[in-house]
This record gives structure tokens, sequence and C-alpha cells, in this order.
């Protein structure tokens, strides 16, 4: 009777896992195809980080791999994507630091053709109360441990990401008045031009 019992739970179990991974394929799907269709996006946002300082400004994504932040008052910082390296602007001391795109953050918002389960390593897929959480984590990102994707569930949008480097320090940019722009972004917002 036991082995009966035993049997009956293994069975339930089995399938009540192919269940949920059918669940979290649908799921995924779904964030594929709004992350795909992210493109000619302009936004404000809320950068924060667990050191507790904070600064706004506005993002411009431009598929593939464009992308601009400027931030607003006193932050001198200018972030320009321009389809191959992601560039990091102090323009206080009229430095300039690059990367990669694909070994940034970014990527998973510049890419064009997104495939979550191919082209990163998916740690978590959560939905709860409304909120869908994705956390990546990917040894080609550069200093960072993970990132988290926070979309609202129904309709799905993105609201806002978390990257937490490997000093444990977290830096949450929580997006505001997102708005797919009918004309598409003038090429020299995506240019570094150093004076």
């Amino acid at each position: 009777m036991k082995k009966f019992i035993l049997y009956i739970f293994v069975i339930f179990f089995f399938f009540f896992q192919k269940k949920i991974f059918a669940l979290d394929e649908i799921l995924l799907n779904q964030l594929e195809n709004y992350l795909n269709q992210f493109n000619n996006i302009s936004s404000q946002f809320i950068q924060s980080s667990s050191d507790g300082s904070q600064v706004t400004g506005k993002i411009l994504i431009s598929k593939p791999g464009k992308l601009r932040i400027e931030y607003k008052k006193d932050n001198k910082l200018l972030i320009v994507a321009d389809g191959k390296w992601l560039h990091y602007f102090d323009t206080d001391i009229n430095e300039v630091q690059s990367v990669i795109i694909e070994k940034s953050p970014a990527w998973i918002l510049l890419k064009k053709n997104i495939n979550l389960k191919n082209d990163f390593n998916i740690k978590k897929l959560e939905k709860k109360s409304g909120k869908i959480t994705l956390t990546i984590v990917d040894k080609h990102f550069e200093n960072i441990e993970k990132i988290e994707l926070i979309f609202s569930a129904n309709p799905i949008g993105l609201k806002k990401w978390i990257v937490t480097d490997y000093q444990e320090v977290e830096t949450t940019i929580a997006l505001l008045n997102i708005k797919k722009e009918k004309k598409k972004f003038n090429p020299k917002n995506f240019k570094l031009i150093i004076n």
C-alpha cells in the first residue's frame, strides 16, 4: 500500500512539474514577444542605488543596439550605445569608458531578436501579485552578478530593472511614462560626440 501511495505521489509530482514548466514556457514566450517589440521607446526614469543615491533622467531605445541615457540636474554622466559599443562619458572630466554592448546589462533590451532561454541563463521566473520577475545571470556581463527585470502582469509591461554587482550593490532603474514613438529618433542621439 505504501509503495502504491508513493507511486501515485511520484506520478502526480511529475505531471505537476510538467505543468509548471509548460506555464513558464508560455510566460517566457509572452515576455519575449513584449521585449522584441520594445523598440523606438522613450521614457523618463528614476535611478536609485542601495547606497542611498538617487537621480532622474531620460532614456531612448532604438533596436538593434542603440541607447541614450541622459541624467538631469548635476549628474555629468552620459551613456550612449552606438550599435556596437556602450560608452560611459563623464562630461565633468571629459573621460570615456566603453564596453561591448553584448557584455553590458543593456543588451537584454537592445538585442533585435531576443530568445531568453538561448541567449541568457535564467535563474528565476516568478509571477506573483500582478507582477512578473525575471532573474538573469550571465558570465558574459562584466562585473554583474545578476539582473532582475520586473514587469506588470496584465498587460505585460516593463516597470523596472535591478542590476546587482559582485559587491552586492543594487542599482534600480524604474521607468515612468513609457512612450513608443511613431517617428524614428535622430541618429545623432546615438553617436557620442566629444567636444
